[in-house]
């Protein structure tokens, strides 16, 4: 049996978070076991899940991005609570962060180098010979606002120490990927789950079908676009447990989520 684990509301412990309100009240009012949990506990290692998890189920988290330390705990937890994580640490952080996931996905992805966020980047950077850079950390791009598009190295120092001021942290380390143009609004989502893909509106580009074929994770999502000559480019892969739904409607999201049971 399975039971899906998801954060509870700060102000309504019996409800999900906002933005899994929705998808928690399907998935809850179907066969499947739901959980709430304080999200802000686990960096304190407090895990009180309820209703308890029960001993032998397999546990599948739905809720906001952890970093590498703190998706440990949470597996910990859960392993201390008697259940059984579908989705080990070694394979969140196979597509959760960008070098797990690259070197199998080179050939459809732009060109990506992984730098320590402390390294001397600019000499590097200056060989590469690029006339623009995409930056980030191994998790997000930047926000803020400087963008995640620099000109040039000092541009990319200047991204890196802003990503580090207003998160806080660089997960993992620095991705510095050759910039490409990408028509607009033609990016999309898709999820993997046990190999096997699944779309928003059934249709699963040939891309999408082999990087499922490659990637051997529980679950995960793929997002695509389309370059200026109308071809696709893998953007990135994440961990299906904290990827958002984006233009999924509920019922689809929850056929995914329930598909790993």
């Amino acid at each position: 049996m399975m039971r899906v684990l998801y954060p509870e509301h700060p102000l309504n412990k019996t409800q999900a978070d906002e933005p899994y309100h929705e998808e928690f009240t399907v998935v809850s009012s179907s066969e499947y076991q739901c959980s709430l949990f304080d999200y802000d506990a686990l960096a304190f290692d407090e895990f009180k899940p309820h209703p308890r998890i029960q001993f032998g189920e397999r546990v599948l988290y739905r809720g906001w991005m952890l970093n590498s330390p703190r998706y440990e705990t949470l597996i910990n937890q859960i392993e201390r609570k008697g259940g059984i994580p579908i989705t080990s640490h070694n394979d969140y952080l196979r597509c959760h962060h960008l070098p797990g996931w690259y070197q199998q996905c080179s050939n459809f992805t732009a060109e990506t180098y992984f730098f320590a966020a402390d390294e001397e980047l600019e000499i590097k950077l200056e060989d590469l010979g690029w006339e623009r850079y995409f930056v980030k950390d191994f998790v997000k791009s930047n926000t803020a606002e400087l963008g995640s598009v620099a000109n040039s190295p000092s541009e990319v120092r200047n991204i890196i120490e802003q990503i580090a001021t207003y998160r806080g942290e660089i997960e993992g380390g620095i991705a510095i990927r050759r910039f490409e143009s990408y028509r607009s609004s033609t990016e999309h989502r898709y999820f993997v789950v046990n190999g096997i893909p699944y779309s928003s509106d059934g249709a699963i580009p040939k891309l999408v079908q082999d990087i499922a074929c490659i990637i051997d994770a529980p679950f995960y999502s793929v997002d695509v676009v389309e370059n200026l000559a109308g071809e696709l480019r893998l953007v990135e892969l994440g961990d299906g447990q904290v990827s958002d739904k984006k233009n999924w409607s509920v019922s689809k999201m929850v056929e995914v989520v329930t598909a790993n049971a």
